[in-house]
């Protein structure tokens, strides 16, 4: 299946380079186009079209440093920083206006009060996508080994 339009959510995270690269990678086997999207989580304490300088500079940072991960013709990569409530439904609006193919995000070992948790905007992007979802995980050292068990149930 060719992937001609693919959106890269980056998150200033370690795996945004492993969710670039894939992403570019499979844009560049079918000549697709790439959209890099970075999205600000605004307070609902503001309005949402808030100038949050400070966290409007990071995010343009992050685009810089997608595109030239990216390694595609300028033509080929559109970058674009958002603003919204939460990440999912922002993501998944521009999946929707931008008649994506695919999305592909990434996240590095999400934990919630010690234990793996991927938050609520990923699954939220896995359940509402119009289009396919690849998910990249970085590994971690802070996983821990499946316990494994005999059919009987002792170790």
């Amino acid at each position: 299946m060719p992937f001609n339009r693919v959106i890269a959510v980056v998150a200033d995270d370690p795996s945004d380079i492993n969710t670039v690269s894939r992403a570019a990678d499979i844009v560049r086997d079918d000549r697709g186009h790439l959209y890099v999207i970075y999205v600000i989580k605004v307070q609902r304490s503001l309005p949402l079209d808030a100038e949050i300088e400070e966290q409007i500079a990071r995010g343009e940072q992050v685009l810089h440093r997608s595109e030239r991960l990216a390694r595609l013709p300028r033509q080929d990569i559109d970058s674009q920083l958002l603003q919204a409530r939460d990440i999912g439904p922002a993501v998944v609006h521009e999946a929707v206006v931008r008649d994506a193919d695919a999305i592909v995000i990434g996240t590095s070992y999400p934990t919630d009060y010690g234990s793996f948790s991927l938050g609520s905007d990923i699954p939220y992007i896995l359940e509402h996508a119009p289009c396919d979802v690849i998910l990249w995980r970085e590994h971690s050292s802070a996983a821990r080994p499946v316990a494994r068990t005999s059919r009987n149930g002792r170790g």
